[in-house]
């Protein structure tokens, strides 16, 4: 195994190593996609989110937690008072208008996490996604939302294993 110092190798290396791990092609059945059943629309579900719903997605986020690359950690969310919860549900309000959202809550730095083994080989590490708290947030409000709505002819129980 072959041994870098450069440092502009190591990252090469690094990105290949990332590249080649989160890049797997998926093996998707385009005509099983066909065969879906529709089901009705659920028009709640565009409804703006509420400061409630907001509260709640930040209330269960965990202190202690390396932030995004925006370098705001979840206590700043959870106590920078109203004035700040007021500002980010207008982020949110206008990211759920638009159907877009910020890039940035998009972005994730990934962190290497040796395992075991030789710290020389990239294989024993595992990556970890450093994201935004507010692109968070936002994903939680999501997730609450349809959570409500999963049952088990859209998703049955043997697809929840983890």
């Amino acid at each position: 195994m072959e041994t870098f110092s450069d440092n502009k190798v190591v990252v090469a290396r690094w990105n290949e190593h990332f590249q080649k791990l989160l890049n797997v092609p998926g093996d998707i059945d385009h005509e099983a996609l066909k065969n879906i059943p529709q089901r009705v629309t659920k028009t709640s579900l565009d409804e703006i989110p509420t400061l409630a719903e907001m509260a709640r997605a930040i209330a269960g986020l965990k202190d202690g937690k390396a932030p995004g690359g925006d370098g705001i950690p979840a206590e700043v969310w959870k106590h920078g008072g109203d004035n700040m919860f007021s500002r980010l549900h207008q982020l949110i309000t206008n990211a759920w208008e638009v159907g877009s959202v910020p890039q940035a809550w998009k972005d994730a730095s990934i962190v290497a996490i040796c395992n075991k083994g030789d710290r020389t080989d990239c294989g024993n590490y595992r990556g970890i996604s450093l994201l935004s708290i507010a692109g968070k947030i936002f994903a939680r409000i999501l997730l609450n939302r349809l959570s409500t709505h999963i049952t088990p002819e859209v998703v049955p129980e043997t697809q929840c294993g983890f």
